[in-house]
């Protein structure tokens, strides 16, 4: 089998994503979703088999790399409106229905999980940095290298009264 490889140009995986980084993310998402139309959106196959093809597929190109985003409310708005999306799609309601989001929810046997699957990633990722990467660590921390400052530290001090204390 000869296989041609090709040099990629760009890579985008761990990197502070801004609000158009984000957006980006939920068009490929909604790309993906209509690549699989058929399936997501056919009589065929029952509501619990299309949830958890959105949420293995399509929201996992969503949240590629969402470990490091910074996510404020403007951003929370793109992502809970991009759930409700995908959703509303897979369900075939038209805006037109003027059916509210909770409703969609309802019909979905669902409720919004994407923000919390955002956290779960973020805290998991948090961990991990913290286990494996003593530099990174060092930087989370705050720790400073080089020559110690005069007098005591705090925590000296601290030990210093409670032994005081004690005896």
């Amino acid at each position: 089998m000869n296989h041609r490889l090709f040099q990629v140009t760009k890579v985008v995986y761990l990197q502070k994503m801004e609000k158009k980084d984000i957006i980006q993310r939920t068009k490929e998402a909604k790309i993906m979703f209509i690549n699989k139309k058929q399936l997501l959106c056919s009589n065929n196959c029952s509501l619990e088999m299309k949830r958890k093809h959105i949420k293995s597929c399509i929201w996992s190109v969503a949240v590629c790399g969402s470990e490091t985003w910074t996510v404020g409310r403007n951003e929370e708005g793109i992502i809970n409106v991009f759930e409700t999306w995908s959703w509303r799609r897979m369900l075939k309601i038209k805006w037109t229905d003027r059916i509210t989001k909770d409703e969609v929810f309802q019909r979905a046997k669902g409720e919004r999980v994407l923000l919390k699957i955002l956290e779960i990633r973020r805290h998991s990722w948090i961990g991990h940095t913290f286990r494996h990467k003593k530099f990174l660590v060092n930087v989370l921390e705050g720790a400073i290298f080089g020559e110690k400052g005069c007098g005591k530290t705090w925590t000296a001090i601290l030990k210093a009264s409670q032994q005081k204390h004690s005896s």
